[in-house]
């Protein structure tokens, strides 16, 4: 048990027997005799939706920890995502919905971490940021401020806006979750 007011992005709670991960926390200070209230974003690990929800500070909740495994992305189909475990060669599916936000970002034998939970494939623990290469762009504008930006292909497909120094070739992080451009990777 787990309470309110120690609640973090990325934990598992069991709410009404379904899993959820938390996605955003705020905290609320309380005036006078109000007391403060926690407020998270929380997703369903099963269909992917995305509710909130409101608790005093000190409210117990039910954590869960979750298994992380190392598997590779196999392939989707209309309905299901597969992974297999690269050691035990075992597959596990994933309902499409829950891995939704990722796919863009998943290529062909690619490693993940899927979460378990009892043994059952429930998520999966993406990380935050990756890096992808530029497919094409347009050129600079020359003599133009340093804030302006252009679109650019990548190599997943996805158009993002960029600066006007990344080139085509260039490796570039973008953030998974707002699908934005990061930074450029530095060339070594």
């Amino acid at each position: 048990m787990k309470e309110a007011q120690d609640l973090r992005e990325g934990d598992v709670l069991l709410l009404e027997g379904e899993l959820y991960k938390v996605v955003g926390v705020s905290r609320h200070a309380g005036k006078a005799q109000f007391s403060g209230l926690i407020k998270a974003t929380l997703k369903h690990m099963g269909s992917g939706r995305v509710s909130e929800s409101r608790w005093a500070p000190e409210e117990k909740l039910q954590d869960v920890e979750l298994e992380r495994v190392e598997m590779e992305y196999l392939y989707q189909d209309r309905d299901e995502v597969v992974f297999m475990n690269p050691e035990t060669y075992d597959q596990v599916a994933l309902p499409r919905s829950s891995v939704e936000d990722y796919l863009p970002f998943m290529k062909e034998g690619s490693r993940v971490r899927i979460e378990l939970y009892n043994g059952n494939p429930v998520g999966i623990d993406f990380p935050r940021t990756v890096q992808l290469k530029v497919e094409s762009t347009g050129s600079g504008i020359r003599g133009q401020m340093d804030n302006t930006w252009k679109e650019a292909t990548l190599e997943n497909g996805m158009t993002i806006m960029v600066p006007q120094f990344i080139e085509s070739g260039d490796l570039i992080v973008v953030d998974v979750q707002t699908k934005r451009y990061v930074d450029r990777v530095k060339k070594a």
